[in-house]
Parts: C-alpha cells; structure tokens; sequence
C-alpha cells in the first residue's frame, strides 16, 4: 500500500479542512471482502471500489431530500446553534464519511450566523479507533478549543464506544449527530431513526471521497479518490440543499432531542437473535447503518418496523432484487435491521 499526498475531493476548501492521506489501499470485491475479514483481516486495510448509484439509490436520495429535507434543515439548525450556545471556542471534528457533509453544513450555517466555526475531518475506523495523527493536527491548530467530534446518525453505538477508547487521555468524547436513534450521543438533534439523505449515497455526496482505511502504524489514515464517479458527483448540489434548508432557522433553535430510547441495541439484537443471528457485530440496526450494509456488505435479512414507510422503501426495493428476506417487526425501535451473511464482523 503507498501513500502520497496530496489527497483531491470535490468538497470545498471553505467549508472543512481534510485529514486524510491518498493512498492506494488493497482493492478487492465484496465476496473476497467477507472472507478476508473471517480469517482476521482488519476490515480498516480493505476497499471495495464504488459502484455508480444504482436508481434505488438515487431515488432514495432525491425521495429523502424531498420528504425529510425541512425536517433535517431545522435538526442542523438545532444542532449548530446548540453547540454555540454551549461551547465558547467549539471546533467541529467530523468522522469521515458520514459526518463530514453534516460538519460542512454546520459550519456554513455558523458563518451566516456570523460565527467562525473550524471544521476538520478525519477518519476513524471501527477495530482501528480513531486517526491519532490526524487528530494531533487539529489539536495543534486549536490548542484551548472544544472539540466537538460530528456524526451524521448512530446504529449500535460502535462509533461512539471506538471514539471514547481510542481519544487520548484529556479529550472528551464528545459527540454530537442529527439522528441518535442508540441513544448514545452526548448531543443528539434527535433520537428518532430517519434516512438522511446522504445515507443513501457514499462517495457522490462527499467530495468522491472512499471510505477510509489504515495505511500504517503512526501513519495518517487515507482514502481515495473515486474518479470513475465524477460523473454522478452530488456533493456540491448536497450541500447548497442542506444550506437552502436550514435558511428559515435562526441561532435562536431549540436543541430538543426527545426522550433518549432505553437499550434500543438489546431490542435489535434480539430480533435477530429470533432469526438465527447471534454475533452482534453481524447486527447492524438503523436505517442508515442497513443502507451501508446493502452497499457494501453482504446482506443476509432485512427486518423493517413498517411494510411502507417510505424511509424503508429503497432497502425493501435493494433486498427485492438481491433475494434478501424481509421480515416486518412492528414492536423494533429502529426503522430496520439489517444482518450481514457468513458469519463476517
């Protein structure tokens, strides 16, 4: 694996400061994916390369800004102003991939408010923990700051217990999502399970980014750039979406999350446990972790709460046409669950 610099994205330079090497990471197919990761293979040294969005996708994605775009306008309205209200010298720290629009948009929203809101992104990577080098970076720009680590939704809590063991000492874990349906986040926009929009796509609604993976011991975490899907790139009509959304709300919003759920995790686990299914790391609940699961994994069942929520409708349509049994569970907390094949973390 080698590693050169610099990295290219289509995000704007304006709106985040990106921590993460280019590299040329081991490639392999989702099936290889599997088994390497069966026999021990960390799952932060594989890539699978992206495919163009199929319809499914595309469709949710359109059909979510649709639906769900004024609601998560006010959530990113909530969430920024929450966090300056709160915090005298904030900095935003967004988890890359899925954080990273949501930081873009905070930090866009800061600015019309008249604030200078830092944004960095950076990797981190379940069995890995998070990018200590990158961090160290943003630590040495903003030596007296608050870090505010961003998210855009939780599934189990993975994230936020890698994040908790793997800062360094002194550094708050500090965790801040529009959509907490764990209930795990230190600030939460809500706690209710919906697909934002971005869930639905990976690469073309953040700057053709890869996911992230390790490239060596000390060394920054990279990813790369996904040139064959220059054609689809949405992160710039994405992010002028969530700026255009969030333009009714002022830095006068209300952070009210709602209740936080009671052991939602133990409630999908046991659901799946029903099926069969009994490593937890082959669990993957919320509709934004079962999208992941379906683009990048190995699905095994789809539990959904609702045979017709619209939220659900693209991981119905994506397990129709893989052959993946649904099965409708109306008392699980979570939109859905997904599980992942072969026994594979």
């Amino acid at each position: 694996m080698t590693v050169s610099a610099p990295l290219f994205h289509t995000l704007p330079p304006e709106d985040v400061r990106v921590h993460l090497n280019a590299a040329a990471p081991r490639l392999v197919s989702i099936d290889e994916k599997e088994a390497l990761i069966r026999r021990g293979v960390s799952y932060g040294e594989l890539l699978t390369p992206e495919r163009a969005p199929s319809a499914a996708q595309t469709a949710a994605y359109h059909g979510a800004l649709r639906r769900n775009g004024p609601r998560v306008g006010q959530l990113l309205a909530a969430l920024t102003a929450g966090t300056l209200r709160e915090y005298p010298q904030p900095v935003l720290v967004s988890l890359a991939r899925a954080g990273t629009p949501v930081g873009c948009a905070m930090r866009r929203l800061a600015r019309r408010w008249g604030h200078d809101l830092p944004h960095h992104t950076l990797s981190i990577i379940r069995g890995e923990g998070i990018d200590r080098a990158a961090l160290a970076e943003v630590q040495a720009a903003h030596p007296h700051a608050q870090l505010i680590f961003v998210d855009g939704w939780t599934g189990k809590g993975s994230i936020h217990d890698t994040l908790s063991a793997s800062l360094p000492a002194g550094v708050p874990a500090r965790l801040a999502v529009l959509s907490d349906p764990a209930g795990v986040a230190l600030h939460a926009a809500t706690h209710d399970d919906l697909l934002l929009p971005h869930a639905a796509l990976n690469a073309t609604v953040c700057g053709l980014l890869s996911r992230t993976f390790v490239t060596g011991p000390g060394q920054r975490h990279a990813a790369r750039r996904e040139d064959d899907l220059t054609a689809h790139d949405l992160t710039g009509h994405y992010l002028q979406a969530l700026h255009d959304l969030s333009l009714p709300f002022g830095p006068d919003t209300p952070l009210i999350s709602g209740p936080r759920p009671a052991d939602p995790q133990g409630a999908a686990l046991a659901a799946a446990a029903r099926l069969g299914v009994h490593d937890p790391h082959r669990v993957k609940p919320g509709v934004g972790e079962a999208t992941r699961v379906f683009l990048r994994r190995r699905p095994a069942h789809l539990l959904v709460r609702d045979a017709d929520h619209p939220d659900t409708q693209h991981l119905r349509e994506l397990a129709l046409a893989s052959g993946v049994p649904v099965t409708i569970h109306p008392d699980l907390p979570y939109l859905a669950v997904a599980t992942i094949a072969g026994g594979a973390p």
